[in-house]
């Protein structure tokens, strides 16, 4: 039997990686009847349920913050003690080794929404959720090329994440399963650890990630691009360690963060910044206010253009020359921050928030210029 793509059953069998597609297909199935027969036999014991929380956030966090801001982005800079935790309980969260997550990422970011991005939100929401993840690599029905090692050699050069790149299936059961199981073995639920703290935690983290390549292209808003499908939204956020500030995050994908304000959600910036706190993490990279604010005025004048008008009006051009003039004195300010930082601090936070009313001052203006003629400037 063939599609109407010459696609034949035989080649879709062939082409699929069935023990991923096992695994992600029967998990969440298992994780229904596990809760489903501990709920009726009211087998859950507080300890375990305590080992299956810090499971989900070492495991979640392991990879926004290992697995993509630390290995994919290199975001920040931190120690060889936390570098092999993110790549132990990265292994732990079922999503492939350090090598096969940052290659695909950072492909996705250079082929954002194109035929070579590998989780395309293009080819429909279920594909970017989990269907990309079905087929082997460099497969016809695959949307993963085979793993260049050229793009990410700054990654192979460590041995511990070839060690981790070689042995991956062995790393990730023992991380994943057994070693839950261990810890509740010593208060005598080691089943509980392998099925609470094992299956139905991996379920929850798996979605939870998955979300951010669905869900983060599919809902929310675009303050900083319109040129991508990538979306900010607080509701994501919760669901994803704080990855939901999408928008900001593919414009800025080097940024250690992915909320910028302080009361956004963002449990992995937090984290990072406690870390630099502590000696134990520096050379945070952090995007300069200017580039940020400049992004959001260029998402404005451009929905304005989407309206087919033109910013000529008077107020309008004098609050954009005050922006633009924040801008210039801000980069000016910033050579000589790099030169003498006790010469400049001071003098850098009142010119910070001098940019920051002047960009207020300059949105405030364009808004009611929007209002007046009626132009939708939503999403």
């Amino acid at each position: 039997m063939k599609t109407k793509n010459n696609i034949t059953l035989k080649e879709v069998l062939k082409s699929l990686n069935w023990s991923t597609t096992l695994y992600l297909v029967l998990s969440p199935i298992a994780a229904i009847v596990i809760l489903y027969y501990y709920s009726v036999h009211q087998l859950f014991q507080w300890q375990t349920l305590a080992l299956t929380f810090f499971m989900w956030l070492a495991s979640g966090m392991a990879i926004t913050v290992g697995y993509h801001r630390y290995f994919s982005h290199r975001s920040f800079k931190t120690n060889k003690f936390f570098e092999y935790l993110f790549v132990l309980f990265g292994s732990s969260a079922l999503q492939m080794s350090v090598i096969e997550w940052a290659f695909d990422h950072r492909n996705h970011h250079r082929f954002t929404d194109s035929e070579k991005d590998p989780y395309s939100i293009k080819r429909g929401f279920w594909h970017a959720h989990i269907i990309w993840l079905f087929f082997e690599r460099g497969t016809r029905l695959g949307t993963k090329p085979e793993i260049d090692y050229n793009k990410i050699s700054d990654l192979w050069k460590d041995p511990f994440i070839r060690f981790q790149h070689k042995f991956y299936t062995p790393v990730a059961i023992f991380m994943a399963f057994i070693f839950p199981g261990l810890i509740a073995l010593s208060w005598g639920d080691f089943w509980g650890g392998v099925l609470i703290a094992g299956i139905v935690r991996s379920v929850i983290v798996h979605h939870a990630t998955f979300c951010i390549n669905s869900v983060c292209h599919s809902l929310g808003k675009k303050p900083y691009s319109l040129e991508e499908s990538a979306r900010d939204s607080w509701i994501t956020a919760l669901l994803t360690y704080g990855e939901g500030y999408h928008n900001f995050h593919h414009k800025f994908p080097g940024d250690y963060r992915n909320a910028i304000l302080p009361w956004q959600y963002d449990p992995s910036k937090w984290f990072i910044w406690t870390l630099s706190k502590l000696g134990l993490a520096w050379d945070l990279h952090r995007i300069p206010e200017e580039r940020i604010l400049q992004a959001k005025a260029e998402v404005l004048e451009q929905r304005i253009k989407l309206n087919q008008l033109t910013l000529k009006e008077k107020a309008i051009l004098n609050a954009k020359e005050q922006f633009e003039k924040a801008i210039h004195q801000m980069s000016e300010l910033r050579k000589q921050y790099k030169k003498s930082y006790d010469n400049a601090k001071n003098i850098l936070k009142e010119k910070q928030k001098e940019l920051i009313n002047a960009y207020k001052n300059y949105e405030r203006t364009v808004i009611q210029y929007a209002k007046q003629n009626k132009l939708n400037l939503q999403n």
